[in-house]
């Protein structure tokens, strides 16, 4: 996270700017569940027109977040078969979801597959076959890149569907999807909630409240310490808690796992995103965040939710690069098994013969070697548990 001078700097501008400085800390972390009922996740995908820029593999960053998110699917279908596992057999729902201002109503989401749809109905509208095997006509017509970024009005429709809108002490006030299907009213479900965000992470075009109210101005603070008028505080609230403007009560839960994609390197992450306001509708919106702040908003969120984080990007030597430093093997964290990876190529230069070379090498230097290691070694543990 910034420095303490880095959020007095940004404190500063925004008094000057006359936005609200009033904060609340978000929930803690939820405690994992002492057991998995069920399993409901929830595929949200990106369809703003800049998701039609180029990608370094030759795809659009679209095609990219599809291909990312039946991999996802296959990693949680993957649980369901495996044997001992807390997941094994314990029956999975789906949804997929696309999001743009181009679509009606003040949510601007579009439900390609609602709840209870199943892994082979979402894999098929996604364009894959239940062998991951890629099937471009089955793919549904609403996935293409149209005009402009409403994703924090999107998240809030997510949130009225897989989240419960909680009292302080945690009482049910409103239920979202099978929320108490199996437990008594007033009592949480063990049911495992998962969000997955495929985006280029550019909200710019969610109306301000009232008209939504997970729209704001954009905060330049820590996620920590958002101003309560920001998007980046109501959605995440929302997404926690149920409530766009509370903060103070019980985690709901959510698991949020984001893919942030990008067209080009992160020089420095000081620069801003491509997609300007040339896509936006105009009027009284919420504005567009830097690149630094996209990142910020969503390695919080999915820190804060024990998720996972990962940008999908262009790095220095021309290979995909993770936001993360030491996520040698691109799962959103740092552990063992960005240790073990890094010590097969060790002591070894980077080659187009062996391309995993390239993800051991932290600092892009050509070598796997102690300067690998000691980023590595700094930031063992960031992301969460692996």
């Amino acid at each position: 996270m910034k420095k303490l001078t880095s959020v007095l700097l940004a404190a500063a501008a925004l008094s000057i700017s006359g936005v609200s400085l009033a904060q609340s800390p978000p929930p803690p972390p939820p405690p994992p569940l002492p057991s998995i009922d069920e399993v409901n996740v929830m595929i949200l995908i990106d369809v703003s027109g800049s998701m039609a820029d180029p990608h370094v593999s030759g795809k659009t960053k679209l095609a990219v977040a599809l291909d990312n998110a039946q991999k996802y699917i296959k990693a949680r279908q993957d649980a369901y078969n495996q044997v001992g596992g807390d997941h094994y057999h314990k029956p999975i729902d789906y949804a997929l979801w696309a999001f743009d201002s181009s679509f009606s109503g003040t949510n601007y989401v579009s439900h390609i597959v609602d709840f209870p749809g199943t892994a082979a109905t979402v894999l098929d509208k996604l364009g894959y076959n239940t062998s991951y095997v890629e099937t471009p006509a089955t793919r549904s017509p609403i996935l293409v890149p149209t005009s402009s970024t409403p994703l924090a009005g999107a998240g809030c429709a997510v949130a009225g569907t897989l989240v419960a809108d909680l009292t302080p002490t945690g009482g049910l006030l409103s239920a979202g999807y099978e929320w108490n299907k199996e437990k008594s009213p007033g009592v949480r479900a063990s049911i495992e909630r998962r969000l997955y965000i495929g985006t280029d992470g550019l909200e710019n075009d969610t109306p301000l409240p009232p008209a939504n109210e997970c729209g704001g101005g954009t905060s330049g603070l820590d996620y920590t310490v958002f101003e309560d008028t920001s998007w980046q505080a109501h959605l995440r609230n929302k997404l926690l808690t149920g409530s766009a403007t509370r903060s103070t009560t019980l985690n709901s839960g959510l698991v949020v796992d984001v893919d942030m994609i990008f067209h080009d390197y992160i020089n420095g992450i000081a620069k801003t995103s491509k997609e300007s306001h040339a896509y936006s509708s105009g009027g009284n919106y919420s504005t567009q965040p830097t690149l630094a702040q996209a990142l910020e908003f969503y390695g919080g969120l999915s820190d804060n939710t024990r998720g996972k984080f990962r940008t999908i990007t262009v790095s220095s030597n021309g290979t995909i690069d993770s936001r993360r430093p030491g996520d040698v093997d691109y799962s959103g964290c740092v552990g063992n098994a960005d240790y073990t990876e890094m010590m097969q190529w060790y002591g070894q230069q980077v080659s187009a013969v062996h391309p995993h070379t390239y993800w051991a090498d932290l600092n892009g230097d050509g070598w796997v070697d102690y300067l690998d290691y000691l980023i590595l070694a700094e930031h063992w543990g960031e992301g969460g548990v692996c």
